[in-house]
């Protein structure tokens, strides 16, 4: 039997691609209608929740809607279905519908919004507007038998350990040879207990987020052939992850005011749009803020 996705399964999909942590302090994302272990259904994305979004979701069978921005930005004090936000909310539990925002998360995570609408528009040389959040980075060694760096590395890689850039499992090797004494109530992997031992090994070096740290040292002992493999992590602090509001990049070419909302309109597939003239100068930089738009998916 086929197992249906629960709300809090799209949930953790979501926050693997846009976490929590990315989202300024003021802003109330997550769950904020329904209950995580509803199936979710057909899922809604929105911009904004309405009274005639949670209708349409309604008659297309959905479970659960993601929006981008808060349809509850400030705690309720009571709950009047008189009011716009009572309506919303008395909707969605007569119909069963869980709503769960991603907002300023969705805005900083790479390739969240601000870098899908700067992308759309063509832009190159794209860099961070404003800087929200930094991880620290970690670089881990282990020391593998011979036998087991193939295993352990790939290990290490598929846990997202060594992802430099756009390129993953990268890491650099060393040999040389480690000594250890196997004492009492030992179970050795090579050697014997009150002998000394010489091995031939490998050090692998990954570098990783602080992120996924605990993962990656799980995936490794699990890995690793030893009782008790011998690894450090390493803070590094001259690198660190940096993420991000908003995004400025440059066009092909320098345009006019009227030729870049004609272009804007062509790559965005809408009517019109409003500009405000700033004179007559020619754009070449242009800096994204955010839009999203609203759509089904099952």
């Amino acid at each position: 039997m086929e197992k249906k996705a629960t709300v809090n399964d799209i949930i953790r999909l979501m926050e693997n691609w846009a976490p929590k942590k990315f989202a300024y302090d003021w802003d109330p994302i997550g769950l904020q209608i329904g209950r995580p272990d509803a199936s979710a259904g057909k899922v809604l994305v929105t911009l904004d929740v309405t009274e005639e979004v949670v209708i349409e979701a309604a008659e297309a069978g959905a479970g659960l809607i993601i929006a981008h921005h808060p349809p509850l930005f400030r705690p309720l004090k009571s709950v009047r279905t008189d009011t716009p936000n009572g309506r919303i909310v008395e909707l969605c539990l007569r119909h069963g519908i869980s709503v769960y925002v991603s907002h300023t998360n969705l805005d900083v995570a790479p390739g969240g919004v601000n870098d899908m609408l700067a992308q759309k528009l063509g832009l190159s040389g794209i860099s961070i507007m404003e800087e929200t959040y930094r991880e620290p980075l970690f670089k881990l060694a282990v020391f593998t038998p011979h036998d087991s760096v193939e295993k352990v590395r790939k290990a290490l890689g598929d846990a997202g350990a060594g992802a430099i850039g756009e390129y993953t499992h990268c890491s650099y090797e060393l040999e040389g040879t480690g000594r250890f004494t196997p004492s009492e109530g030992a179970d050795p992997y090579i050697g014997s207990v009150g002998k000394e031992e010489a091995v031939s090994e490998t050090k692998i070096e990954v570098v990783l987020t602080g992120s996924i740290r605990t993962r990656v040292e799980q995936a490794m002992i699990e890995a690793h052939p030893y009782e008790e493999p011998a690894y450090d992590f390493f803070v590094l602090d001259q690198r660190l992850e940096e993420y991000g509001i908003g995004r400025v990049g440059h066009l092909p070419e320098a345009m006019s005011l009227e030729s870049f909302a004609e272009h804007v309109k062509e790559r965005l597939g809408v009517p019109a749009l409003r500009a405000v003239d700033g004179g007559n100068e020619k754009i070449r930089t242009v800096a994204v803020p955010l839009s999203v738009k609203r759509r089904m998916c099952s």
